[in-house]
């Protein structure tokens, strides 16, 4: 829902629609008035029929009503119909999708007689797995710890060793992660050491061969030796021993003479931290605080720092923890709540789009001595949207969005 423009801030397409439709109505008033002027000078029947279309003409600038190009400041009365338009689309969304699921199980339980109950199937009609499920066995291998597997499937190779280590260890899933990524977030440490040494061996073979050949240059920078694993969005093993609160595995992989850097960003810019902050683990940010040195302050490309990924968390060691994340941010860290990214969202309006009634409480009851930071913290974002709206939006408790409404006028 993310995705979808309000009315008075109409998107690209939305805009090229509108101007074509101006242009239609604009030729059609074009093209009446010629057949107007050509049959000037007539009379009798001829005469009537000119003035029938100069009356459409009249009539249709003064019916048709084109739609503004450009954005316009809604009233409140606009907002509150788009916000309730908005939950009605998506309760028949997930109706319709409902719907169809329903149907497709039962059409796929008619035609596959021996399976007794089908737990849900994709858009081909085929038993849905899991993410974990999908996995390959080497990856589904790290994931778990399994470190008896992981040794079978790298002893179970009938051509070149080699090659079939770098098969193994070059594996992917469909987002781009590696056994290296899967082992560091499980916090599996005999797992992704083994996969390393498996990983040196490589190299040192590919180095050697290096060496010996007439035309070898500097292997330190041609294979890699620092070269930091990575998933398809750029977040690198340590990202993910942070996300899950791994904190001996983000002292193993920091402890590496390779090892990256603290403050490794993806492709948006996202550090360890950030993701440490998104899980909601405390322990774990005061750690690469305090130990590591990371840098709490820092932003991705689209603005966001540390408070918004703790305002979106769901906290997977409950409640009181992200609020105790939230306190060691703000207060120890000088993380300021009020900032706003690069869709003008604020920590609030992101604890309102994840439904996160703790935070939204702990951030007003902190901002209730300042009316500056009440005021920085309501504003609409870049959309038009309040936080207030945001949070009816995503299915939101009524009440407690009036409430919300009334604890600052702009929420």
């Amino acid at each position: 829902m993310h995705a979808v423009h309000t009315p008075w801030k109409p998107g690209k397409a939305e805009v090229k629609r509108r101007k074509a439709l101006q242009k239609r109505q604009e030729n059609e008033k074009r093209r009446l008035e010629r057949s107007c002027a050509n049959e000037d000078g007539t009379d009798g029947d001829d005469h009537m029929k000119r003035e029938r279309k100069r009356q459409k003409i009249t009539h249709d600038e003064s019916t048709t009503t084109t739609l503004p190009l450009q954005s316009w400041l809604p009233t409140e009365e606009e907002t509150k119909r788009w916000n309730e338009q908005v939950v009605e689309i998506v309760a028949l969304t997930e109706a319709e999708a409902n719907k169809k699921r329903d149907n497709l199980g039962d059409a796929v339980k008619s035609k596959t007689s021996n399976t007794t109950s089908v737990q849900g199937c994709d858009r081909n009609g085929k038993e849905h797995q899991s993410y974990r499920d999908s996995l390959p066995a080497f990856l589904a291998a790290a994931a778990g710890g399994d470190m008896s597997t992981l040794k079978q499937l790298i002893e179970n190779n009938t051509g070149d060793e080699n090659d079939h280590i770098q098969s193994l260890l070059s594996l992917e899933d469909r987002n781009g992660s590696t056994a290296e990524h899967w082992a560091s977030g499980g916090g599996h440490i005999k797992c992704i050491q083994y996969i390393w040494n498996l990983r040196d061996r490589i190299r040192e073979d590919d180095d050697g061969a290096a060496t010996n050949s007439s035309n070898s240059c500097d292997t330190t920078t041609k294979h890699g030796h620092k070269k930091v694993i990575r998933r398809r969005d750029g977040k690198t093993a340590l990202h993910y021993a942070a996300r899950n609160g791994r904190n001996e595995m983000i002292d193993l992989i920091l402890s590496k003479k390779d090892a990256p850097s603290v403050n490794v960003s993806s492709g948006d810019g996202t550090t360890p931290l950030h993701m440490a902050c998104y899980g909601g683990y405390v322990s774990t940010v005061k750690h690469l605080v305090q130990t590591h040195s990371s840098d709490a302050l820092a932003m991705n490309d689209w603005n966001c720092g540390a408070a918004h990924f703790a305002a979106m968390s769901l906290g997977k060691e409950g409640t009181d923890a992200v609020i105790a994340l939230c306190k060691y941010l703000k207060h120890d860290c000088g993380v300021d709540f009020t900032s706003r990214q690069k869709q003008g969202h604020t920590p609030l309006h992101k604890a309102a789009s994840r439904k996160n009634r703790h935070v939204i409480e702990w951030l007003a009851d902190e901002a209730k001595s300042s009316k500056q930071d009440m005021e920085a913290l309501g504003g609409l974002d870049d959309g038009g949207n309040s936080a207030s709206s945001i949070w009816l939006s995503v299915g939101g408790d009524k009440d407690f969005g009036q409430w919300m409404r009334k604890t600052c006028s702009s929420w």
